[in-house]
């Protein structure tokens, strides 16, 4: 009977520190034993009884990613009752890898992939989000609105000739081939970016000035009058710093509006073109003066 009775009552005790947690220790412990790792809070705020944290796992910490939104989970907390989103930040990861191949195969590895899967998901793998998807048009019949792949491709290369230039047109061609291929064009909105390779040599990245007056000027100049910016000032002889490429692939989003953060890639812009599919405008009420393309002809590309 003892020890019945010292079972109880550490059971009690033990009922009761459980419920003398704070809130931040319940989300974190949710987080962990949902995802199998540590997690820290940042921001907080909230909506009604709400309270909406920010999170980022432990160990982005003193990483590129640590700073990144891109990266970025939410936690709610309601009535002891909590959720998350971070998985849709293990889809974005899933996505970018997914594409990684082709792209490398079009583009060469000196590219950065910042691509979302927009919209409610209850996958956190790719393919098998992208497979639900599907399934569901066959079921529900054409949703008119449904979330886009969106966001950024950054591909860093030379366009000193119209050789150059028609060389990532038909990369550019081909990639949009491969999305309608594999089903995945219909609702698209992807920034496809060439950017001059000088801007991730050591010389342009311990240029701060030149970086920050061609961010500045970029938008009031021609191509060849920021090329000919990043030339004078660095010349025909650089460096390639070898680290750029992977550390900004760990971490660092650089969609459409995020690019005045970083100015050493704006300021490198040579070629762009923005990829809408035909579904995506026409549902798109913001963009209904875009011309609409259905990408059939490869001269459409940098039209």
């Amino acid at each position: 009977m003892k020890k019945i009775g010292k079972f109880v009552l550490a059971l009690i005790v033990l009922i009761s520190l459980i419920g003398c947690k704070s809130k931040e220790e319940k989300m974190l412990d949710y987080m962990e034993k949902k995802y199998g790792e540590e997690f820290v809070l940042g921001f907080a705020g909230g909506r009604g009884d709400t309270l909406i944290v920010q999170t980022i796992p432990k160990r982005y910490l003193g990483t590129p990613k640590e700073r990144d939104k891109y990266y970025r989970g939410q936690i709610f907390y309601e009535r002891n009752d909590i959720g998350d989103d971070y998985g849709a930040v293990l889809l974005k990861e899933s996505t970018n890898e997914y594409f990684r191949p082709k792209l490398e195969e079009l583009f060469g590895k000196n590219i950065l992939i910042a691509l979302d899967l927009e919209g409610q998901y209850f996958h956190t793998d790719f393919v098998k989000e992208m497979n639900r998807r599907k399934e569901n048009r066959k079921i529900y019949g054409e949703v008119g609105t449904e979330p886009p792949l969106s966001g950024g491709i950054y591909i860093f290369g030379r366009v000193e000739s119209e050789k150059d230039r028609e060389k990532y047109r038909r990369g550019i061609y081909e990639f949009i081939q491969y999305l309608k291929q594999e089903g995945m064009f219909e609702y698209t909105s992807i920034y496809i970016a060439v950017v001059d390779e000088r801007v991730i040599s050591k010389e342009y990245l311990e240029n701060k000035d030149l970086q920050e007056t061609l961010s500045n000027k970029f938008l009031e100049g021609t191509t060849s009058e920021v090329r000919k910016k990043i030339v004078d000032r660095i010349g025909e002889n650089y460096n390639i710093d070898p680290n750029y490429i992977s550390e900004i692939n760990k971490g660092i989003f650089l969609g459409m509006n995020g690019l005045n953060r970083y100015p050493e890639i704006k300021g490198g812009i040579l070629l762009a073109e923005c990829v809408y599919s035909p579904k995506y405008l026409k549902n798109n009420y913001l963009l209904r003066n875009e011309k609409i393309k259905e990408y059939n002809n490869i001269d459409e590309v940098f039209e």
